[in-house]
């Protein structure tokens, strides 16, 4: 995962008895999904449960399969009005300890089609709680919007065609060509 300090901790051994998938179910307290909540800057958080599956992956690895729900109440970003975001993902992470960490200045290729590469497995433990937190984030909308939010129209991009040719900076070339227009 990473060095980031994450609300929920959930820490399961890594070992699978017999290479044999094994089922949990997630569902925080009140105070986790506070604290929650405050970590991600959301109005509320509620019925966050998470379904997982932990499957053997390569020689000693594990992948995590889940299914995340989650009813998050985010402000508007027009209105600052509270909306709901209903969350409902499935997501797969995986482990191997023969992943190395990633070091400051390290270069990194990203595939954007492809996989994202297994998580490092250290000390035969996994931190489900920052695999839910993760997965919560990035399903969060990073703009929630109330459905009868309306944008000012001072702050609204300009529509194709409504450009007037005249607010368009010059351009640099503009001088060049005026300049070889007088010098002929």
């Amino acid at each position: 995962m990473s060095d980031i300090a994450f609300p929920l901790h959930h820490s399961v051994d890594a070992v699978l008895p017999a290479g044999k998938p094994r089922e949990l179910t997630i569902a925080p307290g009140q105070e986790d999904l506070a604290r929650i909540a405050e970590a991600y800057g959301l109005l509320g958080l509620r019925d966050l449960v998470a379904d997982l599956t932990l499957y053997p992956f390569r020689r000693d690895g594990v992948r995590v399969a889940g299914h995340l729900t989650a009813i998050a109440t985010q402000a508007c970003v027009v209105t600052l009005a509270p909306v709901e975001q209903p969350i409902d993902e499935t997501f797969e992470v995986r482990f191997d300890p023969s992943a190395r960490r990633m070091n400051e200045g390290d270069e990194i290729e990203i595939d954007a089609l492809g996989e994202d590469p297994p998580e490092p497995l250290e000390g035969g433990r996994i931190d489900l709680g920052a695999v839910i937190c993760e997965q919560f984030a990035l399903a969060l909308d990073p703009f929630p919007k109330a459905p009868d939010a309306e944008v000012p129209e001072a702050y609204r991009p300009p529509e194709e065609g409504d450009e007037d040719p005249d607010d368009k900076p010059p351009s640099p070339f503009a001088k060049l060509a005026q300049l070889r227009k007088d010098k002929d």
